[in-house]
């Protein structure tokens, strides 16, 4: 399996990351064109003299989007020091994790490296830096901003095929499309994606005609069967990452009850209102541990003293999951108290 990815020169930061079987031109493919289409078209692109870096269609297209393909010497690693440092955080984070992770299927395996690149890598503080890559970066994007289907279009490639003269069908390296009837039974000239299903019909006059699939209806519908998930570290990593929400065991709303009526002296909730203020902050910064929740509640209860209304104890709580969450943005003072952490973090 290899790993290919899109690092901004300036922040280091992963713009986008594609895992194949192998370094294939339909994967560099893949990988530049998602860092585009979110961060928009560089001024200059480096990469290795990989094979399918040098192919004719990638070279094609990031030279049609005015791309300039820094010249790198082979078999020159210092010069790509980046990259190679980037690949040690990879191994160190991702590779070895994998050990100890159930993997389903190559697109879960995609999902988790992504959420390991969002939610570690881009993250972490870089020593070099001084900050993390997703901080440098600051939410910058190019001005070169480029639409989906110019960017496709840069990656055509001219094919000429013979279409059957019956069905209309036109069998393309990227697969099945099906062309009006006057056109059967003859050979045209046309052009097609790599990656996706789009090809076009070239026509003598130098215009384009946009194909559709060649699609076969099947005989009876499949029922979609529910995604299978991992149960390690990077699964955790992808759930929070996928918006999921991972709780304790033995550690929710009617826990979260017992701990607030035990530091208030009182009954939680005691109305309506408080029920509802309680499962809007549960459900706003939820789950969370058991462990760093009850010694949350005693910062705040040493914090404010007793007898304190239960909104000026959520909102003190508050502060420190806001708190929490600035220090894992900005690890600066790491002689801060502990934050109230949540489960899937």
């Amino acid at each position: 399996m290899h790993a290919l990815t899109v690092l901004d020169d300036h922040s280091r930061f992963a713009l986008a990351g594609h895992l194949d079987h192998a370094p294939s031109t339909e994967a560099a493919i893949t990988v530049f064109e998602a860092a585009a289409l979110r961060w928009g078209l560089a001024d200059r692109f480096q990469y290795d003299k990989g094979s399918a870096f040098e192919s004719i269609a990638f070279r094609q297209g990031i030279a049609q989007l005015g791309v300039h393909r820094n010249a790198v010497k082979a078999r020159t690693p210092e010069w790509q020091g980046k990259v190679e440092a980037y690949h040690r955080s990879l191994t160190r984070w991702f590779v070895l994790e994998l050990r100890a992770e159930r993997v389903v299927d190559l697109g879960h395996l995609q999902q988790l490296f992504e959420a390991m690149l969002a939610l570690l890598y881009n993250r972490h503080h870089h020593r070099e830096l001084a900050t993390s890559p997703e901080k440098r970066l600051a939410g910058r994007v190019s001005e070169r901003r480029v639409s989906r289907a110019v960017l496709h279009r840069a990656f055509f490639l001219p094919t000429t095929a013979r279409v059957h003269p019956k069905t209309g069908e036109v069998r393309l390296p990227n697969g099945r499309f099906r062309l009006p009837s006057p056109y059967a039974g003859t050979g045209h000239r046309f052009a097609y994606h790599p990656v996706h299903a789009q090809a076009v019909l070239l026509t003598p006059q130098g215009h384009e005609l946009a194909l559709s699939p060649f699609i076969v209806q099947p005989l009876a519908a499949v029922k979609p069967q529910s995604p299978q998930r991992g149960s390690g570290q990077l699964q955790k990593l992808l759930d929070r990452f996928a918006g999921r929400p991972l709780a304790e065991p033995g550690f929710g709303l009617p826990e979260l009850f017992a701990e607030l009526a035990k530091r208030l002296g009182r009954t939680v909730p005691q109305s309506e209102r408080e029920a509802l203020a309680l499962a809007a902050f549960y459900r706003r910064h939820g789950p969370l541990g058991r462990d760093d929740f009850t010694a949350a509640c005693a910062r705040t209860e040493a914090a404010l003293g007793k007898g304190r209304p239960l909104s000026a104890f959520l909102e003190h709580l508050t502060r420190q999951i806001h708190a929490e969450a600035h220090r894992d943005a900005d690890d600066d003072n790491p002689h801060s108290p502990p934050p109230l952490r949540r489960t899937d973090r």
